[in-house]
């Protein structure tokens, strides 16, 4: 060391202890860090500083070794321009005391310039470890964020204003069939796309960067394999620090399978839809407040709606109260009973009544609960007429069969000029006998017939049912001028009528429908002459 440098070496050795006050007062307000730290050890620290440089300046120690304090200094948490300002604060004090050893200490000229160039050596080292240490942040960064991309489920894919790949993440390999390595580089337009899209996409990708992003996008994607798949995106930009757009990226999911599924519902939906709407039956569902929320085209065409009018209406919405009540406790009944009940409803239509044979069943959600009834409704207004008109043409048929049944049961024939003749066959009870009394009379009226033969040869027994209607007959006769002979009388006959004790006055009996016959043609014409 030249007599010139030790000079000025021992001048600022000599100021060391004002130097190290100056910093350090400086320090307490101009570095916030040192000023937390507490007096003592910041005036530590600066003393540390000045020993450093001054070794650093007699040639002792090396630049590093005066790095190291400001190096210390961040690693214990000082901002990165806290740092700076201390480098500053202390090139500026050092400078200020030497600048007092002009112009009568020797070397001290040279001495300033060493002592700048030493700071700014130091600030030097300052930026190439800040510089290591973004950089490092930066790889450690680039790591996180990789390894956060690799974690996410979706397709992560990053391009560049170019449209080329700079970066993918394994769903985004997963799907599209190439590794990130084979990826990078590529055209994703040309590559990963169909022809069909291209155009469309390319255009997209100029808007996100125009700052349009977007939501929910769908596109097909063409695999390694050549098969398509179908990805739902949501996409923006990527900025640098200056806030120009360097790159896109869009984050999607495979929604193929969904769209398959969808499309399968829809489809399945519309085949129900057009089943429901062209079978010849009506189809409604209403909710628990018998609300509409489904009805097919048969539904609107019985009362002329519009199509999907219905769906929120009500029964009263459209029909007379007794319709109304008839629906809701139909709708009831089968929601109490929790399954199907049939019944039958009479509903006006716009061509009149209609009878409709009716299904009616609760819908449950998948929790078991009841949200609404779903009624099935068959229109057996035709139907039920033809079964009205055929119950009465089988009662118009029964009425003539009981009319021929009567006429056989007491048949009258007019056998001469003022004598009728009925045979009676069988059993006769109190209904029969009012038929025989009816029909006498009818025929003895009508024939004008002054001799009404009553045959009894078929009857089975004679009893006081008969034997009682016989007298009411004959006596009835008189009345209407007609004499009354009661032929076929067997032995057994007569033998109850005594014992009986009827009353056989004014009516003649005789053994024989001959003698009968004969008496009556006799009398007839002797009343003739």
């Amino acid at each position: 060391m030249s007599d010139r440098e030790s000079g000025y070496l021992a001048f600022l050795s000599s100021q060391g202890q004002e130097l190290c006050g100056a910093i350090s007062r400086d320090a307490a307000t101009d570095i916030p860090f040192l000023g937390k730290a507490g007096a003592p050890e910041a005036a530590a620290w600066v003393e540390k500083v000045v020993t450093s440089a001054i070794r650093v300046l007699a040639g002792e120690a090396e630049t590093e070794t005066l790095v190291a304090h400001f190096v210390d200094l961040a690693t214990r948490g000082a901002a990165p321009e806290e740092v700076v300002r201390a480098v500053s604060l202390c090139r500026r004090h050092g400078l200020a005391v030497s600048l007092r050893a002009l112009p009568e200490v020797a070397g001290a000229a040279e001495g300033i310039l060493r002592l700048s160039a030493c700071f700014d050596a130091a600030a030097e080292a300052l930026g190439r470890h800040y510089a290591k240490v973004a950089e490092a942040r930066c790889r450690d960064g680039s790591a996180r964020f990789r390894s956060l991309v690799g974690a996410i489920g979706n397709v992560i894919v990053i391009v560049d204003e170019d449209g080329r790949i700079s970066d993918w993440n394994g769903e985004a390999e997963r799907i599209y069939g190439y590794s990130r390595d084979e990826a990078l580089g590529k055209d994703y337009v040309e590559t990963f796309l169909p022809p069909e899209v291209r155009a469309v996409i390319r255009a997209d990708m100029r808007k996100v960067l125009a700052g349009e992003p977007s939501r929910s996008y769908e596109n097909p994607v063409l695999a390694r394999d050549g098969s398509i798949r179908l990805i739902e995106w949501n996409v923006d930009r990527v900025l640098d620090g200056e806030g120009r757009p360097v790159a896109i990226v869009a984050s999607g999911y495979d929604v193929t399978e969904h769209r398959q599924n969808r499309d399968r519902l829809e489809r399945s939906r519309a085949e129900v839809q057009a089943i429901l709407d062209n079978a010849p039956i009506v189809v409604f569902v209403k909710d628990l407040e018998g609300r509409f929320t489904f009805a097919n085209r048969e539904f609107d065409a019985l009362f002329d709606f519009s199509r999907g009018w219905i769906v929120g209406k009500f029964d009263g919405d459209f029909l007379p109260p007794e319709a109304v009540k008839q629906n809701r406790d139909n709708d009831r009944d089968a929601l109490a009973a929790g399954r199907a009940l049939q019944s039958e409803e009479t509903i006006p239509g716009k061509d009149g009544i209609h009878v409709y044979m009716v299904s009616k069943f609760p819908l449950f959600d998948p929790g078991g609960a009841p949200y609404g009834v779903c009624g099935i409704a068959l229109d057996i207004t035709t139907r039920k007429r033809a079964e009205e008109e055929r119950a009465q043409l089988s009662q118009q048929i029964i009425d003539a069969q009981h009319a021929a049944l009567r006429a056989l049961s007491t048949p009258l024939l007019p056998i001469a000029s003022g004598v009728v003749l009925m045979p009676l066959v069988g059993a006769i009870d109190a209904a029969r006998a009012a038929l025989v009394l009816e029909t006498l009379l009818d025929g003895v009226g009508l024939h004008r017939a002054e001799v009404a033969i009553l045959d009894i040869t078929g009857l089975r027994d004679v009893d006081t049912e008969v034997a009682t209607g016989l007298v009411q007959a004959a006596q009835a006769a008189a009345l209407l001028g007609a004499e009354v002979v009661l032929t076929g009388v067997r032995p057994a006959a007569a033998r109850t009528l005594i014992e009986l004790g009827v009353d056989m006055r004014g009516i003649k009996t005789l053994s024989s429908l001959q003698q009968g016959v004969t008496h009556a043609i006799t009398r007839s014409r002797g009343r003739a002459r």
